[in-house]
This record gives C-alpha cells, sequence and structure tokens, in this order.
C-alpha cells in the first residue's frame, strides 16, 4: 500500500471518528437488555470500531481477499465478559459501522456492498468476540468479576466522599488557626464547618462498614437485608419486608448475589424515586428463589428516560446465576423489580 493511500486512509477515518465514538456509545447505552458496560470499555469498543473501519477501507481499496482481517491481539476481550454479551457487542458495532462504511466508501454496485458487508462482520469478529466463542468464560468466574466491579465502585466513592471530606475538614481547621487571632467569629465558623464535614465523613463510613460486612452467612439473607435496609432507608419510608420457605437451603453464591440484586433495588429506589413506601419479599419454593422490591416513587418512562446502571448491573447479576430479571415502571406510580434463580438440581 502506497503513502498517498496511507494518507487517504487515515483522512476517512479521522473524519469519521467522532461520528462512531458518538455513535457507539449512544447505541450501547440505549440498549435497554442489560449491557450493563463500564464507561471505559465503552470507549475501548469505539477505539476498536475507528480500527475496524480502518480495516475495512484498507481491505476494499487494496482489493485484498476476504481473510485479509486477522484477530488484533490487542487483550480485546476485556476478562468477566460472557459470549452473549459480547456478541450483542458485535451486533451493534455492526449496525452503527455499516452505514459508514457504504457512505465512504459509496460502493458501485450490490456486489460491493456485500464485500464491504462481510469485510466488516469478519473484522468486527476478529476484533471482538473471536476468543470466548471457543471458550466461553465460565459463571464462577464471570461472579468473581462482578464482585471486583463492586469493590471498585466502594474504593471510587471512598476516594470522592471520605478522602475529599476530609481535605475539607482539614483545610477549615487551618483557616481556623489562621484567624484564630484576627477574627475569633470566622475562626468559630471555621471550626464548626470542619465538625460538620467530619460528622457527614463519619456517617459515610458507618455506611461501608455495614456494606463491608455484607457477606451472607448461610441463611442470613433475610437479617442481611434487614440490616441493610435499617442502616440506609429513612424512617419516613415505611419498608415492608417478607420472607418464605427454606432460605438456609440458598447456596453461599446465590445467597450473596441475591442480596446484592435487592441491595442495588432498595438504593435505586432510595436515592432516585423518593418512596413513601418499599416492599421487599423473597421466596424460596419449588428448585427457585424469587425476589421482588416494589416501591410507591416517581416512576419513569423507559420510552423517554434512558435506563440506568443500576438496572443493567442487576440484570447481569440474574444472568451469571442463570436467571431472569425482570423491571416496570409507571411514571408516578412506582417501580417493581423481580429476580428468578432456579437453584441446582431443579432441571432448569
Amino acid at each position: 500500500m502506497s503513502a498517498s493511500t496511507t494518507h487517504v486512509h487515515s483522512y476517512r477515518t479521522s473524519a469519521a471518528h467522532e461520528e462512531i465514538v458518538t455513535s457507539v456509545r449512544q447505541a450501547l447505552h440505549q440498549d435497554g437488555k442489560g449491557l450493563a458496560i463500564r464507561p471505559e470499555i465503552v470507549d475501548e469498543l469505539a477505539v476498536h470500531a475507528c480500527a475496524v473501519l480502518a480495516d475495512v477501507i484498507a481491505a476494499v481499496e487494496d482489493g485484498g481477499p476476504l481473510d485479509v482481517i486477522t484477530p488484533s491481539g490487542s487483550g480485546w476481550p476485556r476478562p468477566g465478559m460472557d459470549w452473549a454479551q459480547l456478541l450483542r457487542m458485535g451486533t451493534t458495532l455492526f449496525e452503527v459501522l455499516l452505514p459508514i462504511a457504504l457512505r465512504e466508501l459509496a460502493p458501485p454496485d450490490d456486489a460491493a456492498v456485500t464485500r464491504i458487508s462481510v469485510l466488516l462482520h469478519r473484522g468486527i469478529t476478529a476484533r471482538v468476540v473471536h476468543d470466548p466463542l471457543a471458550r466461553p468464560v465460565p459463571p464462577s468466574d464471570l461472579i468473581l468479576a462482578s464482585r471486583r466491579d463492586e469493590r471498585r465502585r466502594m474504593t471510587r466513592e471512598l476516594h470522592d466522599q471520605v478522602l475529599h471530606g476530609m481535605g475539607l475538614a482539614m483545610q477549615s481547621l487551618d483557616l481556623h488557626r489562621y484567624h484564630a487571632e484576627t477574627s475569633p467569629a470566622l475562626a468559630r465558623a471555621k471550626v464548626d464547618r470542619a465538625i460538620g464535614l467530619l460528622r457527614q465523613v463519619m456517617s459515610t463510613l458507618q455506611q461501608f462498614s455495614v456494606e463491608l460486612r455484607r457477606s451472607v452467612e448461610p441463611g442470613g439473607l433475610e437479617r442481611a437485608l434487614r440490616s441493610y435496609l435499617a442502616a440506609h432507608v429513612e424512617s419516613s419510608v415505611n419498608v415492608v419486608i417478607r420472607t418464605r420457605g427454606d432460605l438456609t437451603s440458598l447456596p453461599a453464591d446465590v445467597n450473596e448475589e441475591v442480596y446484592l440484586i435487592v441491595r442495588e433495588a432498595v438504593r435505586n429506589a432510595v436515592c432516585h424515586a423518593s418512596p413513601s413506601r418499599l416492599h421487599i419479599a423473597v421466596e424460596v419454593s419449588g428448585g427457585t428463589v424469587r425476589a421482588t422490591v416494589a416501591d410507591d416513587g416517581v416512576g419513569f418512562d423507559p420510552d423517554v428516560s434512558p435506563v440506568g446502571g443500576g438496572l443493567s448491573s442487576m440484570q447481569e447479576r440474574a444472568m451469571l446465576l442463570r436467571g431472569q430479571f425482570t423491571w416496570s415502571s409507571v411514571p408516578k406510580v412506582g417501580t417493581r423489580v423481580e429476580l428468578r434463580v432456579p437453584l441446582a438440581g431443579d432441571g432448569q
């Protein structure tokens, strides 16, 4: 390939780069079926999409064979992704890139359109979905990955809330010392502010202490849920929790993941829905555990408001347990989420 051809390829992919990045982000975030994709992964996919387009343009204009695109060896896919997720990502990339590729290359006939489609498909497969199709990620590895993500979330919140609050308190104390002799009233105000900030930090640390003790002992799911509700739900909210069946029969991993899903549903309701009532139910029967969280909060219209990361995270956790996760919401009425997980030995 000549230097001038390389320049043309670079110019075209550069011109389309911003459009690709924006389109990939929008398409992935609009997926309402539970793709819990972190922002950095979306960014990586956008980079791969741009590289695929460059590969396709080069292959078409150089007239190479259809198998010119090979796996990138870039370390993608990321650990913790299963084959179903990656196939859906690949489908999304194809839908985003095909119209851009056709516009950039302006194929003269149907045969050229088919060639571009095939190259695009092979490029996405090579860069995004080639490895897990041969070696699906074990569910146990996916569960471990989801727990690592949970620890990363807590680390970010510790940094953003606790360290930031302590820094502001230290700053107020330093200002108190500066104003102590020249302006006693201002100095006292700085001390009062520092005290208020430290109280907020203590409250945050207490909440984290509860979360860090979240591991559910066998049979302790109800106790863990009640402990979380007592620590994180205001007394003004009427909370009802009901359990049925033998919760002691739940395996440890199921206990933990069901707790995390229900906890996230409660957190979503409390933080975003302003409910006056919250109903939680957990039932074990017929080789299945079912959990429901319903609130009477503000609700939302999923056709208007984008689905948040909390719902996607819950659905992903349910999928790791080979379970089903559904939700419904009506503006000014409330939101309801339901989880159903088959237990080992139920024939599912």
